[in-house]
């Protein structure tokens, strides 16, 4: 009997191995609003660019994403948004754009000319948004303008999809929402969440919550709040017509999550607004990555940079810095900055704050801030230069002789100057700098404020005596990383400085460093001349007088001082004095008289 061998499966070939496919990536570069009633910031974060930018860069094939356009007022101007879109792969890339129909409107039968009708539509829906560009061909690090434009004509909710296609097979749901209304009391908040307050270190830092008025004319709100951190500075505010207003606030949290109700009453008509108000230990710094620099556009021709400016500034002090403004257009244009002030808080002031450029020049600007009394902590401060055409000598004379006058055919003369106005993003914080303890050190370790710009005054006595420079006590062991090695060395060398009596310019160079790497090469040169010059300084050598005095003998003085004798009036002196005067004063006299010779008087006999 023959034994059957056991039957072996055949192996069949499972084919080759497909890795997973590599799509191009590409992201939103950076996004230009022409004529925006409030700051790009705003945009920035209602459209989730950052969010987009991960998922065009992901490797996904599929993804939807939402621009959500903030309200807007029936009938206002339409909004153009450019934005710019960069190729990051090694390939072209290639894309197409397609509208998906949202709503229900059907093709109506339209007479098209005698006794002939076609099916066509009537759909108000597709006039609500534009893109101009339905195919975009990048090529590899190149940046293309995609332009959208909004219609503000219907009123209502809308959302309008678009169908994006690559070469690689790879398709984008783009939507876009719309909010039409004639006024929505409870949409004009745009803050939604309080600045974080520090719970460790609190003060009473006044921030902004920023209110919108969408309409053309001046709205009156009044705001109240029943919550007992959270104080409102000006409840009763006026915003003006197209414009955004900070209602000041000072709140105090009682958690690290919390929540505050405002309640905007205008007309009879309340509004009730959630507000989240965070407490940290740290100070945190505003996240954006939205970009410092606008791209050249045909529509947005005058550019601020940087487009947004930080302060940080301590109490009765002044800081500047500068910004450009340049003219991308042939023409000249006048240029005027709006001064930002708000009584007892800050000041923000411009120079020059009227200026001219021609076509292709740029102008350097400069912002001084001016803090007072209080803490503040504002973001999002909307400054405004306002942009004119310059008007030619003939109209500005038509302008003030016929200014009453009405014309049908509306003459040049009654045209107005203004052209736009482009927006500066400006964060003003005031910080307290802890001061050195002047009866922790020995009077004869402190330096002389008059011997030179006092270096360590932003160094506590914790940090001065937190090293062993000196010598005092035992070594600290080697820190481990590289970070801790130069904290330590930087805190050695500032105690180490700050226990000399006197420092020669060198020194107080490194000081200042130690205390604050942020410092620039021009400071260093200005404190280094400054330490050199002897302008209105007392001399250093001088001999200091330790004058032991009591109580008694400080608050009341010696009245037995032989008081100082007067000086001798010279009465030359005097007489040249108001001689002088008068000179002057019938010179002014004389501006604003007519002499005429006398043989043109009239005579009356």
């Amino acid at each position: 009997m023959e034994e059957v061998s056991p039957s072996v499966p055949v192996r069949k070939p499972c084919g080759t191995f497909k890795p997973p496919a590599i799509y191009q990536k590409l992201m939103v570069d950076n996004l230009t609003v022409i004529r925006p009633p409030i700051l790009k910031i705003f945009y920035w974060e209602s459209f989730e660019i950052t969010s987009l930018n991960r998922k065009l860069r992901s490797n996904r094939i599929e993804h939807e994403h939402t621009f959500k356009i903030p309200i807007r007022q029936i009938h206002s101007h339409p909004l153009k948004m450019v934005f710019w879109i960069r190729n990051l792969s090694a390939t072209n890339a290639k894309l197409t754009l397609k509208r998906i129909q949202n709503c229900q409107c059907q093709p109506l039968q339209t007479q098209v000319g005698f006794n002939q009708f076609r099916q066509l539509f009537h759909c108000p829906h597709r006039r609500l948004l534009h893109i101009s560009q339905e195919i975009l061909s990048i090529k590899p690090d190149e940046v293309v303008a995609l332009t959208v434009t909004a219609y503000f004509f219907l009123y209502g909710e809308h959302l309008l999809t678009y169908e994006v296609h690559t070469e690689d097979n790879r398709k984008f749901l783009w939507h876009f929402h719309l909010e039409i209304s004639s006024f929505d009391p409870e949409k004009c908040l745009l803050t939604k969440e309080l600045l974080p307050v520090n719970i460790k270190s609190f003060y009473h830092i006044t921030q902004p919550l920023w209110v919108q008025n969408i309409t053309m004319s001046h709205l009156s709100f009044s705001f109240a709040s029943r919550d007992r951190g959270l104080k409102l500075l000006n409840m009763n505010l006026t915003v003006p017509r197209q414009s955004v207003w900070p209602l000041l606030v000072d709140y105090r949290p009682l958690d690290y999550e919390n929540e505050a109700e405002i309640v905007l009453t205008y007309e009879n008509t309340k509004a009730r607004y959630k507000i989240k108000a965070r407490g940290v230990l740290t100070d945190e710094k505003e996240q954006t990555d939205m970009p410092l620099k606008e791209r050249e556009c045909v529509d947005f021709l005058h550019v601020i940079y940087p487009n947004r400016v930080n302060f940080e500034v301590c109490l009765r002090e002044d800081r500047t810095q500068l910004v450009n403004v340049h003219n991308y257009g042939q023409q000249c244009m006048e240029f005027r900055w709006q001064s930002y002030i708000i009584n007892d808080f800050f000041a923000v002031v411009f120079n020059p704050p009227i200026f001219r450029l021609k076509g292709h020049h740029s102008k350097l600007c400069e912002i001084r801030v001016t803090v007072f009394d209080r803490l503040v902590h504002f973001r999002r401060i909307p400054i405004v230069l306002e942009v004119h055409r310059i008007l030619d000598r003939a109209t500005i004379i038509a302008k003030q002789e016929l200014e009453e006058v009405e014309s049908i055919d509306d003459p040049k003369w009654k045209e107005d100057s203004y052209v736009e106005h482009v927006y500066l993003h400006l964060n003003i914080r005031t910080t307290i700098k802890p001061a050195l303890d002047s009866e922790e050190l020995e009077p004869d370790d402190r330096i002389d404020p008059t011997a030179g710009p006092e270096p360590c005054s932003q160094v506590g006595p914790g940090e001065a005596r937190r090293g062993n420079g000196s010598g005092d006590g035992p070594s600290t062991p080697a820190p481990n990383t590289e970070e801790q090695r130069k904290e330590a060395e930087r805190k050695e060398l500032i105690s180490r400085l700050v226990a000399k009596n006197k420092l020669n310019p060198n020194e107080i160079i490194e000081l200042s460093m130690a205390i604050d790497q942020r410092i620039t090469i021009f400071e260093k040169l200005f404190w280094k001349y400054l330490s050199k010059s002897k302008f209105m300084r007392i001399n250093g050598e001088r001999k200091r007088q330790k004058v032991v005095k009591t109580y008694e003998q400080v608050v009341s003085p010696d009245k037995t001082t032989p008081l100082e004798a007067a000086s001798e009036i010279d009465r030359n002196h005097i007489m040249d004095l108001l001689s002088r005067l008068m000179q002057e004063a019938i010179n002014d006299l004389a501006k604003n008289w007519v002499f005429i010779p006398a043989q043109y008087y009239e005579r009356n006999h």
